[in-house]
């Protein structure tokens, strides 16, 4: 008996401690952000999308969702205090770096390298999430 409630006291430990975890919270809050700015996207296509097209419904779209987005990494990733002016700002920059990063990447891979764009997306996926999150954490809501 006694085993086993060592065994469950590990077991709670390490769960509470991969639910602490900033990069799970990264991961888990940023799925929710991509569903909600999907989510915001698909409202917007409905509302506006005939008449002001997809680019400009995606412009849209990113300025009502990109709010939500810098509350909830702010807040509920990386726990942040201080100036939120300046954490907006460089959050806006980060996340719109990112975004032409990707812009730019993916037609160089498809049309120079001619890459499966399916693929390339993918490996673009995983490397721009791990520079959003390096970008956010050292840079976006950080008092330096």
């Amino acid at each position: 008996m006694i085993q086993r409630a060592g065994l469950v006291s590990t077991i709670k430990t390490r769960g509470t401690s991969l639910l602490m975890s900033e990069r799970l919270r990264f991961l888990v809050v940023g799925g929710w952000n991509t569903l909600v700015g999907y989510l915001v996207f698909l409202a917007c296509h409905a509302w506006a999308g005939n008449e002001i097209g997809p680019l400009m419904t995606l412009i849209l779209s990113y300025l009502i969702a990109v709010p939500h987005s810098f509350a909830t990494q702010r807040w509920l990733v990386f726990k942040a205090q201080g100036a939120i002016g300046r954490q907006l700002l460089r959050f806006l920059l980060a996340n719109s770096s990112i975004f032409v990063a990707n812009m730019v990447l993916l037609p160089l891979a498809v049309y120079v390298v001619e890459a499966d764009p399916r693929i390339v997306q993918g490996v673009l996926v995983v490397l721009l999430t791990i520079a959003s999150y390096l970008a956010h954490k050292y840079f976006s809501f950080t008092d330096r």
